[in-house]
C-alpha cells in the first residue's frame, strides 16, 4: 500500500466553507468515480494556517496505481477532472508527498515501524 497526503491551498475566492463544500463533493462526485481504486479519500480542513487549506489523505493499492492515476489525467477525462479541481483548489501550489516509513508509538506496543511505498 501507499500513502500520499496532499497539502492543499484553495482558490482565494472561496471561503474556507466554500472550499471544504466543493472539495468534498468533488471528492464524492469525481474522485470515487474516477479513481475507484483509492482504497481511502480522507480530507481535513485546517484551522488558522496561513500556508495551506487542508490536507488530503489517499491510501492506494500499490505504486502502480499511483502512477496510473497520475498519468490519466494526461487523458481527455482526466483534463476535464482536473479542470475542476482547478475552479476551487490552488493546485499548482497544492504539493502532494508519497510516505515511505511509518511509526505508531504507544505505551502498549512501543514503537510498531510500517515501510509502505515498497
Amino acid at each position: 500500500m501507499i500513502k500520499t497526503f496532499t497539502l492543499v491551498r484553495k482558490n482565494p475566492a472561496l471561503s474556507d466553507e466554500e472550499f471544504f463544500a466543493r472539495w468534498t463533493q468533488h471528492t464524492k462526485t469525481w474522485d470515487l468515480r474516477d479513481h475507484p481504486e483509492i482504497l481511502l479519500n480522507r480530507l481535513a480542513l485546517l484551522k488558522d494556517n496561513p500556508l495551506f487549506t487542508g490536507i488530503a489523505e489517499n491510501h492506494w493499492p500499490s505504486r502502480a496505481a499511483l502512477d496510473a492515476a497520475a498519468s490519466w489525467y494526461a487523458t481527455p477525462a482526466g483534463q476535464l477532472h482536473w479542470a475542476d479541481l482547478c475552479s476551487f483548489m490552488d493546485i499548482d501550489n497544492s504539493p502532494t508527498v508519497v510516505i515511505d516509513n511509518e511509526a505508531v508509538v504507544s505505551a502498549e506496543q512501543g514503537i510498531v515501524l510500517s515501510t509502505l511505498s515498497a
